[in-house]
């Protein structure tokens, strides 16, 4: 998650916290690709896909396709439709894990966002690293402890 406004907009509002993991996950899910094996024949925007074939999805693109995310390059902590999101993918492969994480993720940040003078350090930015699995090599902040 981003802070800064998205830290005030989730501190002043806490109702905000879970869209603001869901828009960080759209944003920047861990995977941003999965492989998957067609099976059967099909046929995809003009595109012959055979039984057997090697499928890769790239859900980093899905997460960020303008027709359905307005603004889609955008971090919007009061984006409407944010859980819609295919970070965790969807059907059979779906992540079993999902809830787990989220809830993980929430409690973490309701943690963090409650210490008082935390935030990244803008003299030391990182930015997440990978192609399948994606994070950041560090996360350096600056904290003011009273």
């Amino acid at each position: 998650m981003r802070f800064g406004s998205t830290g005030a907009a989730v501190r002043a509002d806490p109702a905000l916290l879970a869209n603001a993991v869901e828009e960080s996950l759209r944003l920047e899910p861990a995977a941003t690709r999965v492989d998957r094996f067609a099976t059967r024949d099909v046929e995809l925007a003009g595109a012959a896909i055979r039984a057997g074939d090697l499928v890769v999805v790239s859900l980093g693109a899905a997460n960020r396709d303008p027709a359905f995310f307005p603004d889609p390059d955008r971090f919007d902590v009061r984006r409407e439709n944010a859980r819609h999101h295919a970070a965790f993918a969807h059907g059979p492969h779906v992540c079993l894990g999902m809830h787990l994480a989220r809830i993980e993720a929430q409690v973490a940040l309701r943690q963090l966002l409650e210490l008082p003078d935390v935030r990244l350090d803008p003299g030391r930015p990182t930015a997440p690293r990978g192609l399948v699995f994606r994070k950041p090599p560090a996360v350096h902040v600056i904290w003011t402890a009273g």
